[in-house]
């Protein structure tokens, strides 16, 4: 199976799928697609120089005669996947984003806490620790480039996504599940393949844990951004009044 086929087969079908709903829920809030355009041109703009390097790097590497071309270090599919993760990632939160407290602007005083600054450094100081050496260099990669976002996120309103953790969680958890799935079976038939020497060889079956870690804070960076970006329109149209 080629890399074209793996998007064609594992991330078309659920995109198709999301379509109609998605869709519909738009026409309510049109609002929504902006939120998720948004976070499309985020992934694109955050994701390209990080994922060049690890190719780069030989951290992460493509079975031969599997990808079309590239675009400097990276296939042309990888950059696909890029925005078909969001997308499906994003379509499926904005269907469970109908309940209307997941609209309500976070209180500001919950959006800047000492621990959450404490947290964001001692990430930082632990990501830095992790890519000096080489078995934990992907992991430490992977905490460096997804630390920004997930702590400006945190900043802003950490304890009012985590109130809403009852609704987030699904949204976080099946297309992480999916992913690891669909990772796992890309590894295993050899589409793409992960340095064992930047590793740490810890893994669910064919699928490493680094990998596993990616899927899961990439997408709670996703359902996390489009709970955000409404509220932060809620804040607004409140402000505006």
């Amino acid at each position: 199976m080629t890399y074209l086929q793996f998007l064609l087969v594992f991330l078309l079908p659920p995109l198709l799928l999301l379509a109609v709903p998605v869709v519909r829920t738009l026409r309510e809030r049109p609002w929504l697609g902006a939120g998720l355009l948004t976070l499309v041109v985020i992934a694109y703009v955050w994701t390209t120089p990080w994922d060049n390097y690890l190719v780069a790097s030989e951290v992460w590497g493509y079975g031969d005669g599997r990808v079309l071309g590239t675009i400097w270090y990276v296939p042309i599919e990888e950059y696909l996947f890029f925005g078909l993760q969001t997308l499906m990632t994003g379509g499926w939160t904005i269907l469970l984003m109908r309940r209307a407290d997941l609209l309500a602007p976070p209180p500001p005083r919950e959006r800047a806490s000492r621990s959450t600054v404490l947290a964001w450094v001692a990430g930082t100081v632990t990501a830095g620790a992790l890519v000096l050496y080489e078995p934990t260099r992907y992991l430490g990669l992977i905490l460096a480039w997804i630390g920004p976002p997930l702590g400006l996120q945190w900043w802003y309103g950490g304890r009012w996504l985590a109130d809403r953790l009852r609704v987030l969680w699904p949204a976080v958890a099946v297309p992480t599940v999916y992913l690891w799935l669909a990772d796992g079976y890309a590894i295993a038939n050899g589409i793409w393949s992960i340095s064992e020497r930047y590793t740490t060889g810890l893994a669910f079956g064919p699928l490493p844990v680094e990998e596993a870690t990616f899927f899961l804070v990439t997408n709670l960076v996703v359902v996390q951004g489009m709970v955000l970006f409404a509220s932060v329109r809620s804040e607004v149209l409140a402000w505006a009044r």
